[in-house]
């Protein structure tokens, strides 16, 4: 069930309010002061809503009402208020007696926020902006132990010489290479050398190779 509306609005007058207006409602709240807000009109002769006298008793005609600019100190608790409290403007305002909600509302909204953006702070969290749109965002990177220390792997670069093959090395023991030498002694002994000088055979090694005894 919705709420009750504070009056029938049929034949109630709209827009500004006038001078003679402000006169009736604040020579009645002084003189009677407020026990509701619905009758308040009709006891003060006035043709308009009771949400419509309340707010403007409050923000405009109350003798407490502080008026002018907010200074610097106000600014800054303003600030931290709104960062416990958030939008939650009558909060605030009970903090700062004389002004009214609306009017620190209004203020936020105009100059406050703007203040936050060139110091690069978010007006909604009051946290740095970067920070804002990195806990805002839904991907997560998960580092390894290293990279937690602040240090980087890098790794090693590669010539163009180390792709190149290597040839293969051949690894004998020590038997097989007597038996390598054994084999060789013999096969210079079965030939004639002299007759192999004479035929014009200039060494020995150009007519024997090692590769003969490898395969």
């Amino acid at each position: 069930m919705g709420r009750q509306p504070c009056c029938d609005k049929v034949g109630l007058k709209r827009g500004p309010w006038t001078i003679e207006e402000d006169h009736k409602l604040v020579n009645f709240i002084l003189n009677n002061g407020i026990h509701c807000w619905r009758t308040v009109p009709k006891l003060a002769g006035l043709l308009r809503c009771g949400k419509s006298c309340r707010l403007r008793w409050i923000n405009y005609l109350r003798p407490d009402l502080k008026r002018g600019a907010f200074t610097e100190s106000e600014e800054d608790q303003i600030i931290q208020l709104h960062s416990r409290l958030g939008n939650r403007w009558s909060k605030i305002a009970s903090h700062f007696p004389g002004r009214t909600d609306n009017e620190i509302k209004n203020h936020w909204n105009t100059r406050i926020k703007k203040k936050l953006k060139l110091l690069g702070l978010d007006p909604v969290t009051h946290k740095p902006i970067g920070k804002t749109e990195e806990t805002d965002g839904n991907s997560s990177i998960k580092l390894d132990d290293d990279d937690q220390r602040g240090m980087i792997k890098v790794s090693p670069r590669k010539d163009d010489d180390d792709d190149d093959e290597k040839p293969e090395e051949i690894e004998l023991n020590s038997d097989e290479t007597n038996d390598l030498f054994n084999n060789y002694q013999m096969l210079c002994e079965s030939f004639d050398l002299d007759s192999l000088f004479n035929q014009g055979v200039d060494s020995v090694d150009s007519f024997l190779s090692w590769d003969s005894f490898l395969h």
